[in-house]
């Protein structure tokens, strides 16, 4: 999945050159919280949240002459310039990574100098929960398999053999060395002879949790 089938587009912006106060109302208007700031030519200048504008105008201030001037100020004067961003042939994981690795709440997509989408953690996590195949009626299985070569397609076959369709696969490092484990959603609802033919095989299913799931002399860890 890439950035471009997640974000948002068009996406709302300000000029430079417009007042705090527009600022504000986009983003109420708009009920977002992340502002990207243009220049005069459409390319990205800044960013600005619903944290810079509550700091900038505290709400506990009473409407006065220097509460106004402050709202008729540019919002460029409080503009954060230095923004992370990403591009639409970007996948969606990197994007995650890169929002975790510098604490930040949206990424701005950039294609040919434009701003041209938005993503951000509400976006992320609609893509997690696609990806993970979450948002069908499926079951979650957890098997264990060796870290070798082939194992997944062996395991994978006998969903094949059992006529059951996978909705998600993704495997991850197991805590037992020298095995991973491979979490999968299965477009069934009912899984008892698929779990039945996976332990047949000698992988022990660590979820759901059935009585006796290692063979005897089966291919799991203890």
């Amino acid at each position: 999945m890439l950035v471009a089938d997640i974000m948002h587009t068009p996406v709302i912006t300000a000029s430079r050159t417009a007042t705090i106060r527009e600022a504000l109302e986009l983003l109420h208007r708009h009920r977002i919280r992340h502002l990207p700031i243009v220049d005069g030519e459409g390319r990205l200048f800044g960013i600005v949240t619903d944290r810079d504008l509550r700091e900038a105008v505290p709400s506990r201030l009473a409407v006065d002459e220097a509460l106004l001037a402050r709202l008729a100020e540019p919002v460029e004067t409080i503009v954060r310039r230095e923004v992370i961003t990403t591009h639409p042939g970007e996948f969606v994981e990197e994007a995650a990574q890169l929002m975790r690795q510098h604490k930040i709440g949206c990424l701005p997509v950039i294609a040919d100098d434009a701003i041209v989408g938005i993503v951000t953690h509400s976006d992320l996590l609609s893509a997690l929960i696609t990806l993970l195949g979450v948002d069908a009626p499926s079951t979650r299985l957890e098997v264990e398999v060796p870290d070798r070569v082939g194992m997944i397609a062996d395991l994978t076959a006998i969903f094949k053999q059992q006529g059951i369709n996978i909705v998600s696969l993704f495997v991850y490092q197991s805590p037992e060395p020298g095995w991973r484990r491979a979490a999968i959603r299965a477009r069934t609802m009912d899984p008892r002879r698929l779990i039945a033919a996976i332990r047949a095989a000698g992988f022990v299913v660590r979820w759901p949790k059935l009585p006796d799931d290692r063979p005897e002399g089966g291919k799991g860890p203890a």
